[in-house]
């Protein structure tokens, strides 16, 4: 099938080819230099036939629906917008895909948020956003300029030409599909150009991080359980297998056992309910030097991220605790399994070291681990070990091993 698919293409005019060729482009390319992308890894497991047909479902869904002639340049202009985001459902990739908004605060624009029920929670305190909504039927009777569209896909437009048809819109990815990027930094990317904010762009890929928001109940609702000495952060438990760290035991081991001032004494464990039974594993061990409190399975994920934020280091594995934790200024260590390339998931602003597995993430050593806490607190090493963002790893960056 591929042969004829290939045969055909050669044998088609040169402007069905020019269509194909943009097609693809506007599908796996990011138009912002600087914002990290892997198109010739998408491109070597998906067929182009594949990819136009994804493009062209959408690109005439826009036009069946009369959207097209809708789109805006630029929202500069726009002063109340409804910005909608039914994109991914876990927290961490929202947190990466809308975090360009920071760019919009103190801007003067007054802006709304739909998006998915369970992602309310994670934006309802926020300081950009006005009001958030997640039924269609809180939306009676508000009034907006235009709309935020994160990118085009299928339910996007059509929640978009269902219920609000005649408003002109920005979309902030357009069509973009399928390769692995830098979230964080093409959100920031995608909102300076759809808002004309007018950033350079070696600006913007050096400012962007995750960003989240609380009020101050949610501050005050934890003070309880913040030591009154400085801390670490450990984010336990994961649902996916390959990212899920179980080695905890032997970095605590080799925390209690380091003699460096500059390493606190405590650790506070965070998690939700599927942390809960390495929590209390880790609570049953019995240490020298080191005290253990979990705050696992009691916090919202709000609260959780006002824990980290007091902390002096964050050390977790890729999920999205570790991207609500990279919103604070904490810094962090991060470890990743083979199939995530830290590059595309961290940016210089987090201040984070990341560590790549050459398999599932608890293949890392702690050692390994220990080595980038070093770092990160004292500035020691007792081997070969991460510098500032040197965990990074992807095109010519290495990063770190294990």
């Amino acid at each position: 099938m591929n042969r004829l698919i290939c045969a055909l293409y050669r044998a088609a005019p040169a402007a069905l080819k020019r269509f194909v060729e943009i097609a693809v482009e506007r599908s796996v390319q990011i138009p912002y230099a600087g914002v990290a992308h892997e198109p010739e890894v998408f491109l070597r497991k998906t067929s182009r036939a594949r990819i136009v047909k994804k493009y062209l479902h959408k690109h005439w869904l826009l036009k069946w629906r009369g959207q097209s002639r809708l789109e805006l340049g630029s929202a500069a202009d726009a002063k109340r917008l409804l910005w909608i985001y039914t994109g991914k459902r876990n927290f961490g990739d929202a947190t990466m895909d809308m975090s360009g908004r920071a760019l919009l605060k103190g801007c003067g624009f007054e802006i709304d948020l739909f998006t998915l029920p369970n992602l309310h929670k994670l934006f309802e305190e926020d300081d950009v956003f006005q009001h958030v909504y997640s039924d269609l039927q809180q939306l009676a009777g508000r009034r907006y300029d235009a709309i935020v569209m994160s990118e085009f896909n299928l339910p996007s437009i059509k929640l978009k030409a269902r219920n609000f048809r005649a408003l002109p819109y920005v979309c902030l990815f357009q069509y973009f599909y399928g390769p692995d990027r830098n979230q964080t930094t093409f959100s920031y990317a995608a909102v300076n150009h759809a808002f004309s904010l007018g950033y350079a762009l070696a600006d913007i890929v050096a400012m962007s991080k995750p960003y989240l928001a609380a009020k101050v109940g949610t501050r005050e609702s934890v003070r309880a359980l913040v030591p009154n000495e400085p801390f670490v952060a450990l984010a336990v438990g994961g649902l996916d297998t390959n990212r899920t760290y179980g080695r905890w035991g032997e970095l605590l081991d080799l925390l209690d056992r380091s003699d460096e001032p500059g390493i606190p004494r405590h650790i506070v464990l965070l998690g939700s309910d599927n942390g809960l039974a390495t929590a209390e594993a880790l609570l049953r061990r019995t240490f020298s030097t080191l005290k253990i409190s979990s705050c696992v399975a009691r916090l919202t994920l709000l609260q959780s991220r006002e824990v980290a934020a007091q902390a002096s280091l964050f050390v977790g594995a890729d999920g999205g605790l570790m991207h609500v934790a990279h919103s604070t200024p904490t810094p962090s260590v991060s470890l990743f399994s083979d199939r995530e390339p830290p590059y595309l998931r961290l940016t210089e602003a987090c201040r984070s070291i990341g560590i790549q597995s050459t398999g599932d993430v608890d293949e890392i050593a702690p050692t390994a681990v220990m080595n980038a806490i070093r770092t990160q607190l004292v500035g020691l090493s007792s081997g070969a070990a991460p510098s500032g963002l040197a965990g990074l790893a992807g095109p010519d960056k290495p990063g770190v091993a294990a």
